[in-house]
């Protein structure tokens, strides 16, 4: 079983001009199960490792095909596809299903599939399916409750012919009572045949690319981008906006380097420390860049980055610690013409025994005008650094989104105090965010210390129980941590009262209170003295009392807060108060938090805190009982 690499400089087939990126976990639905995209990381020797759920074999010899944008596995209709591994947990949903899939189609099957567990058995049919057949894309789901009650499925067919090598966004979805199938965000077929619990397969191989029957195997022909499968059925709004999301890269066609040397995005930093800082800006057109700069009041000097690149990165090391600087860069192309920023100025991270502050802003998403007036809100308090718990963008491979959109709206912070992200689900894991962010390896998990504070950040679109890379990474660096103060970030929730991400209880249904994926890190924190964690995914604030071995308690413990109002659409609590809020607040606003020794004082703001006085702030000792 090998996978052979073909890296392309242009699209095959002719047909589009890009690729579809990973699959958007859209925040107005579900969170998915299980999440499979296909990279030179995710497929090593014989195996791809999901970002979500487990991983998968792979059988035959699929090509990892490569474009600009990114990345997908090409089924040559024979034997390729991938076989999801059992035993890592069952990701086959019981009640309600979604499945959702970015795919192209190279050649009809009258029983294609992108990713199915189906078997036939006699007249009987077990299990669900999404794929096409040789013109139209379908959808097919059996129930032990259906009216005709022999276990036969309904199988829903569109009504769009694809074409041979075009990108197809393909989701079904079934919500206990009903199937839907949606072809480019429109509902093209429902049925309501089938209610009840799904007629799980007892044979068939849990497969993408492939209907693997005890007695039969059909495979793929064509590209696959990435697949999702969620237990929850999503909206027709949640699909309409997961295709919007990728929709704009179906039409986007190569553009001619600019003639004009400009910026395209303005200097700002990136991991900063008592002895380095790195300096990031990118221009319109390939060049060679350099930063000048020097301690207030001495001679300077430059560091002078590679030729030939438009996002510059160059770091500055040697630097004394806790000190003020001021810098520019110069950008030169190959017509000797040169740009230079403005003058700007950066401060080296804090020694240990000396007092800092830090903001947060998450979830700023596609709206810049409220991501600007925070951003300029928490540099008017001079922050030393920021961290953005994620969904910096609401579509990460959306390049307008990083150039037009976020680093726009944190102009001038962005220039003068380093910030530390995190990927939320919006950022798809998109190439876009690796290339603006200088973080330490692999970049999706990683630690940084400020102060006596360390800060341990993950990415909770990928496995995190205890079997997981990040989880095992974790716990090594919460064991070897003398920090006085622990902190951790990620983007979805353990802990939320959110009115409809987690269960809607304004409908009736019961609530998870939380992502339960995120739960085995609580262990973690309750056995190493975390102090507090920050999320985003919820548009709203709220803040958990401090909690330990899942219980509130007076003293110690880890307190949970969820800070996403930077600029996503604002979301509502559910109509019950939990157990583990503190508080709950409707509104965009930012936080900011100042650590003197063993003592922490926590802020948030909100639009009304303008030229209004500062509210008195929550203080906690290291160790003891949080604001």
């Amino acid at each position: 079983m090998t996978v052979r690499m073909v890296v392309m400089l242009a699209v095959s087939f002719g047909a589009l001009a890009t690729l579809k990126p990973a699959l958007v976990v859209a925040h107005e639905g579900p969170d998915p199960i299980a999440h499979w995209f296909f990279t030179k990381s995710t497929v090593v020797n014989g195996q791809v490792e999901a970002r979500l759920g487990p991983g998968a074999r792979v059988m035959g010899a699929p090509v990892l095909w490569e474009d600009q944008l990114g990345s997908a596995l090409r089924f040559d209709g024979v034997q390729d596809h991938l076989v999801i591994t059992p035993g890592e947990g069952d990701v086959v949903p019981t009640k309600y299903l979604t499945l959702a899939a970015w795919a192209t189609v190279e050649a009809g099957k009258p029983q294609g599939a992108i990713i199915s567990r189906f078997e036939k058995d006699g007249q009987a049919e077990r299990g669900c399916l999404l794929g096409y057949d040789d013109n139209v894309f379908r959808f097919a789901v059996s129930t032990l409750d259906a009216d005709d009650g022999d276990g036969r499925a309904t199988v829903l067919k569109g009504t769009t012919a694809f074409e041979p090598g075009k990108y197809y966004h393909v989701v079904g979805t079934y919500d206990g009572a009903e199937m839907r199938l949606y072809v480019n965000g429109e509902l093209e077929a429902s049925s309501t045949e089938q209610h009840g619990e799904i007629y799980h397969a007892r044979y068939a191989q849990y497969a993408i690319g492939a209907v693997a029957d005890h007695d039969e195997l059909i495979c793929h022909q064509g590209l696959i981008r990435d697949v999702a499968v969620y237990d929850l059925a999503a909206t027709e709004k949640w699909v309409k906006h997961d295709f919007e999301h990728g929709s704009d890269l179906l039409t986007l066609h190569a553009e001619k380097t600019p003639d004009e040397l400009t910026f395209i995005v303005p200097p700002y930093l990136q991991f900063v420390t008592q002895d380095g800082i790195t300096v990031m800006w990118e221009t319109s057109r390939p060049a060679k860049g350099k930063v000048v700069y020097g301690e207030f009041g001495a001679q300077t000097v430059e560091q002078a980055g590679p030729s030939g690149v438009q996002i510059h990165e160059i770091p500055l090391k040697d630097l004394q610690a806790q000190t003020p600087y001021r810098y520019h860069v110069e950008a030169t192309d190959d017509r000797g013409r040169t740009i230079r920023s403005p003058l700007s100025t950066f401060q080296t991270a804090n020694r240990a025994d000396t007092p800092f502050a830090f903001g947060i802003l998450a979830d700023t998403q596609d709206n810049p005008r409220v991501c600007k007036i925070l951003s300029d809100m928490l540099w008017m308090q001079r922050p030393n650094f920021v961290i953005v718990p994620g969904d910096l963008v609401d579509s990460g491979p959306n390049k307008r989104q990083w150039v037009e959109q976020f680093f726009p709206g944190m102009q001038p912070l962005a220039s003068r105090v380093a910030f530390f992200p995190v990927l939320g689900n919006h950022e798809q894991n998109a190439a876009h965010y690796y290339n603006y962010m200088s973080l330490p390896a692999p970049e999706y998990y990683y630690t940084f210390h400020y102060g006596n504070a360390q800060f341990f950040m993950l990415d909770s679109n990928k496995r995190v129980d205890a079997f997981s890379e990040q989880y095992k990474w974790l716990e090594a660096q919460l064991a070897e941590s003398r920090a006085a103060w622990k902190f951790v970030s990620y983007h979805h929730p353990a802990y939320s009262s959110d009115e409809d991400d987690y269960g809607d209880m304004w409908k009736g249904e019961p609530s998870a209170n939380g992502d339960v994926r995120l739960r085995p890190l609580v262990t973690l924190y309750d056995r190493y003295g975390v102090d507090v964690v920050w999320n985003g995914h919820i548009h709203s604030y709220e803040r958990t009392w401090p909690l330990s071995a899942d219980k509130p308690v007076e003293t110690g413990g880890t307190i949970y807060m969820i800070t996403g109002g930077a600029g996503g659409r604002l979301e509502t609590a559910g109509p019950i108060k939990p157990w583990f809020q503190n508080n709950v607040k409707h509104g965009h606003h930012y936080c900011i938090v100042a650590v003197n020794g063993r003592r922490l004082e926590f802020k948030a703001f909100d639009f009304m805190t303008i030229d209004k006085p500062a509210p008195a702030p929550a203080e906690l000792e290291a160790g003891a009982a949080a604001p």
